[in-house]
């Protein structure tokens, strides 16, 4: 596979935030975080995914239904790859159930598969490139309490209560990570609104800041009004600009 840094930083879902260890960050107790369902099944957004003034790529997140249960799915491509991932959760919840991702360069595939049940989840990695032989490798973690799958981050946090100063904390699972899956604490924290354009308009938005170990620093703004959609968000390095909204 090619430039696995960059499928790291171009991939929404695997952000948060596989290569970091524990510091004397600011301890607060984690919780279950999901306050309300703000969004209908069928949604779908896509967004731009900009490194500075230049385009790095292009990203989609959707929301299906699948057997009483929420798909919570993201694509991104860009000239080198295409990332595609998806996680199965209870639809009040958020918690998962299962997921997957399969990331496809021009010399090979890596899909990944997760599976929880029973306080513990299963990731394998199987590994597909031209002219060698499959990899494959499977990791387990326990799973704690008030923990959600990663790749369910971008749509967990618009379910948060939006109010100035809110803060909470959850364990976030790293889990079909291109590297070692791993958990760790993940801090939110709404900080205020303010006008956020995008090129889909200009919209009044909550501004919520995420930490996690390691000093890491994000920032998403989710849309002020009832549908709380994800109109832009700063991973450090791209940012994702919210161009088009299809609703269920």
């Amino acid at each position: 596979m090619r430039s696995p840094g960059l499928l790291l930083g171009l991939s929404l879902g695997c952000i948060l935030l596989a290569a970091c260890t524990l510091t004397d960050e600011e301890s607060v107790p984690t919780q279950d975080v999901v306050d309300s369902i703000p969004w209908t099944v069928g949604e779908e957004t896509s967004y731009t995914i900009m490194d500075g003034g230049e385009v790095k790529g292009t990203g989609v997140l959707r929301i299906d239904q699948e057997e009483g249960q929420l798909r919570l799915s993201q694509r991104y491509e860009n000239p080198d790859f295409d990332d595609c991932s998806s996680v199965l959760v209870a639809p009040q919840t958020l918690k998962a159930i299962e997921a997957e991702r399969v990331i496809t360069g021009e010399d090979g595939v890596l899909r990944i598969e997760v599976h929880y049940a029973g306080g513990v989840v299963e990731i394998e990695r199987i590994a597909t490139e031209e002219g060698k032989e499959e990899e494959r490798r499977i990791d387990r973690l326990d799973v704690p309490e008030h923990a959600y799958d990663t790749a369910a981050s971008l749509f967990l946090w618009r379910t948060v209560p939006m109010q100035v100063d809110y803060q909470a904390a959850y364990r976030s699972m790293a889990t079909a990570v291109v590297g070692k899956s791993q958990e760790n604490t993940v801090t939110l924290r709404v900080l205020r609104q303010e006008s956020v354009e995008v090129p889909v308009g200009t919209f009044e938005a909550w501004r919520l800041e995420v930490r996690a170990p390691g000093g890491v620093r994000q920032t998403a703004w989710y849309s002020a009004d009832s549908a709380r959609q994800l109109l832009k968000y700063d991973d450090g390095q791209y940012t994702f600009l919210l161009e088009s909204v299809e609703e269920g």
